[in-house]
């Protein structure tokens, strides 16, 4: 008796629907590696971004608050709080300026200091420096210009009293004098104002010549003259 023969189904071929749907559950190396690249790319950019504003807040912290001249300042003048502006700024020394958590106030400067200029430490002191001269003139209010604040510069002129050969001319005696005072008006009641001048040792003489010496005109110094 001959055995019996067990036929078996071949394995059918998986369809194109099958495939597909193994592929879609099955990512490819390259769709992941992709991500990982992204994620890489990200992380990046959020250290860069720190690391951007640590050295704008580290550079901020480095900036001072100091004191700055709000107006042309004379050597020899007494500060007040309206001379005075604090500034935020970024500098190499700030010990070599004077910050703003510092009162000025009463101090006398030691040196001349333009508008806007930092002041410095060295251009501070409690007297007036013995290079400079701080003389007071007396000036008719109508020979003085109008709004004159402290810093301007001036001319002094001088015109003596007439004599007998008739009017005789003004004589320049200071040339872009510093004003260190404007003046109020004299408590004696004169009426002229006493405008205080800041002079070097050698033009004391002539501001004290120009306070005696006659009828007083003092003249604004335009800007870059």
């Amino acid at each position: 008796m001959s055995p019996l023969l067990t036929l078996r189904k071949p394995p059918s071929s998986p369809t194109p629907q099958t495939s597909a749907a193994v592929a879609a559950r099955t990512p490819s190396r390259f769709t992941a590696h992709g991500k990982d690249f992204r994620l890489y790319v990200g992380l990046a950019l959020v250290l860069a971004s720190m690391l951007l504003g640590a050295r704008v807040i580290a550079s901020s912290d480095n900036r001072a608050q100091l004191w700055t001249a709000q107006s042309d300042l004379a050597a020899g003048i007494t500060l007040r709080a309206d001379d005075l502006h604090a500034v935020a700024v970024g500098v190499d020394d700030p010990s070599s300026y004077v910050e703003s958590s510092t009162s000025l106030v009463g101090k006398v400067l030691q040196r001349p200091v333009g508008a806007g200029e930092l002041i410095g430490s060295t251009a501070i002191g409690d007297a007036i420096p013995a290079k400079h001269r701080l003389v007071t003139i007396a000036v008719d209010p109508l020979h003085s210009p109008p709004g004159l604040t402290r810093g301007e510069r001036v001319d002094v002129y001088v015109t003596p009293a007439d004599s007998a050969s008739g009017p005789l001319p003004p004589t320049l005696m200071l040339s872009g004098a510093l004003v260190a005072d404007p003046g109020t008006t004299d408590a004696s009641g004169s009426g002229q104002l006493g405008v205080v001048v800041d002079v070097s040792t050698g033009d004391a003489a002539k501001a004290v010549e120009a306070a005696r010496g006659g009828q007083v005109d003092v003249v604004r110094v335009g800007e870059g003259q």
